[in-house]
C-alpha cells in the first residue's frame, strides 16, 4: 500500500508542477498578447502620424506651387515697371536735352 501511496503523491507533485507550469505559461501569454497590442497600437499610431505628415508635406508643396507662381508674376511685373521706368526717363532726358538746346539756341538767336 505504501507503494501506491507514493506512486499517488508522485502524481499530484507531478500535477502541482504541471498547473504551476501552466499558469507560468498562462501568464506569459498574456504578457506577450499585452506587448503585441501595444506594438500594434504604436504602430497604428506612427501610420497615422507618417499619414498626417504626407498630407502636411502635400499641403506645403501645393503652398510652395502657388508662391512661386506667385513671385513668378510680381517679377514679371516689375520687369515690365522697370521697362516703363527705363522708357520714362528716357523720354524725360530726352525732353530736357531738347529743351535746353532750344533754350541755348533761342539766346544765340537773341544775342
Amino acid at each position: 500500500m505504501s507503494g501506491s501511496m507514493n506512486s499517488i503523491e508522485a502524481v499530484k507533485k507531478k500535477i502541482k508542477v504541471l498547473q504551476d507550469q501552466a499558469e507560468k505559461a498562462e501568464e506569459r501569454a498574456e504578457k506577450l498578447q499585452m506587448e503585441v497590442e501595444n506594438e500594434k497600437k504604436t504602430r497604428e499610431e506612427a501610420e497615422s502620424e507618417v499619414t498626417a505628415l504626407g498630407r502636411h508635406l502635400q499641403l506645403s508643396e501645393e503652398k510652395l506651387d502657388r508662391v512661386q507662381e506667385r513671385l513668378a508674376a510680381a517679377l514679371h511685373k516689375l520687369d515690365e515697371v522697370e521697362k516703363a521706368a527705363d522708357e520714362s526717363e528716357r523720354h524725360t532726358h530726352t525732353a530736357d536735352t531738347h529743351t535746353q538746346q532750344t533754350h541755348t539756341h533761342d539766346r544765340h538767336t537773341w544775342s
